[in-house]
Parts: C-alpha cells; sequence; structure tokens
C-alpha cells in the first residue's frame, strides 16, 4: 500500500551517511533530519561489527523512521551502491535483511533518493559524516551496538543548496525531482548560471555555452 498524501508541500530532508573502521570492522551510521520548519536533529548510532554498506543502509533506514509515515522526503546520501539501487534498481545481493527494512519505511513516505557527492562541502553531509565516524569509533571502543538522539537544534539549518542559484532557485528546485541518481545542479563559474551536470562532467565548473567554454579552455591552456 503506497503511503497517504503529505499534506500540502511540506518536505523534510535527511542527510544520511554510514563509515566503518575497517570493512568489516566498528561502524557507525548517522542521519541529519530538518523538518519543514528549519529546525534540525541528528540521531546516530554504531556496531562493533558490520560493514559500510550495512551502515549506509542502516542510516537511511533510520532516517526515514525518525519522520511521520505519509510524508514527502527528500534522503540524500553519497553512496552511489544506496542511491542507485533505490533509483535505478541494481541488484540486491547481499543486506536482504536491511534492504526488506528499507522499502518498508520507503513505503510508508513519499521517498525520493538522491545522490550527493561526500566530502565536496555540503554542510549537512559533512555533519553526518562526523557523526557516523564518531559512532564507529565509540562501537569500536566499547564492543557494543549503540543508539543515540541528539536533542533538536532550534538554529535553523541551512536550506537545501538550490538557495545559492539566486534568481534561478525557483527552477532549481522544480528541477531537482526530475535529475537522475548521476546529476547535480551546479553554478557555471563563466557565467554564473546554474547547469546539470552528468558523470564526469561533476568536476566541471563551467557550462557548455559558447562563451563559458572559450573561458574554461582558455584557463586550461594557461595551467598547462
Amino acid at each position: 500500500m503506497s503511503a497517504a498524501a503529505a499534506p500540502g508541500s511540506e518536505i523534510y530532508y535527511v542527510y544520511a551517511d554510514g563509515s566503518c573502521l575497517g570493512n568489516p570492522g566498528p561502524g557507525g551510521w548517522a542521519a541529519v533530519i530538518v523538518k519543514p520548519d528549519g529546525t534540525s536533529r541528528t540521531i546516530y548510532g554504531g556496531d562493533p561489527s558490520s560493514t559500510n554498506n550495512r551502515m549506509e543502509l542502516t542510516a537511511a533506514i533510520e532516517g526515514l523512521r525518525a519522520i511521520p509515515a505519509g510524508t514527502r522526503v527528500v534522503l540524500r546520501s553519497d553512496s552511489q551502491y544506496l542511491v542507485k539501487t533505490m533509483t535505478l534498481n541494481w541488484k540486491r545481493n547481499v543486506n536482504a535483511d536491511l534492504w526488506k527494512r528499507l522499502d518498508h519505511e520507503t513505503g510508508q513516505r513519499r521517498a525520493r533518493f538522491e545522490w550527493v557527492e561526500g566530502h565536496a562541502g555540503d554542510p549537512l553531509n559533512e555533519q553526518a559524516d562526523r557523526q557516523a565516524r564518531a559512532a564507529a569509533a565509540l562501537a569500536g571502543r566499547t564492543g557494543r551496538v549503540h543508539y543515540h538522539d541528539l536533542p533538536i537544534v532550534e538554529e535553523k539549518a541551512k536550506p537545501p543548496p538550490a538557495a545559492e542559484f539566486g534568481e534561478d532557485a525557483a527552477a532549481v528546485r522544480e528541477l531537482r525531482p526530475l535529475l537522475a541518481a548521476e546529476e547535480s545542479v551546479r553554478r557555471c563559474r563563466g557565467c554564473g548560471g546554474a547547469f546539470v551536470a552528468t558523470g564526469d562532467e561533476r568536476s566541471r565548473a563551467y557550462c557548455a555555452l559558447a562563451a563559458c567554454q572559450l573561458k574554461a579552455r582558455r584557463g586550461n591552456s594557461h595551467s598547462a
């Protein structure tokens, strides 16, 4: 049965990440949850014997469990294993127990999975990464499974990245749900406009406009 429709256009954002000290080894996971009013909370936990992929899945499961059923949610992760399995139906050869739990939690909500580049400056992704690594270290020290729910942060969390695109922000917000797992929206260093980058283009700073490509190629020739 599909999840009930969420009221209005309110959206929860979940930034999920997993970490493992060795693979297998002590593992940790974390989920930073941003409510529609902008307040946020962080949940995290660890397991003394796990794998990186199991921690990535656990972060997503626990992040979804922490928000009400029937709501709209964008879950962001830097794990292509997680995101592409959920969006492109990659084969599920292992971790069947966690995939079953994730399917259940996803089915209770109107969820969309988005890939974000890890260690690329997204503050909420970085926060989840730090907490997951700390949780893995704690599991390694104690040898115990643990779970923690940090107090709600009343200070408003940074809006989704679309806000950084100025007058293009509204269009970018509408575009994001249509992006494929390997796509992202970037700001062109040449003209300042938003453009869609795919695959290897993720590292490019210039859009496809001829004038911007000219700037890019001149810069590359000068640095060669």
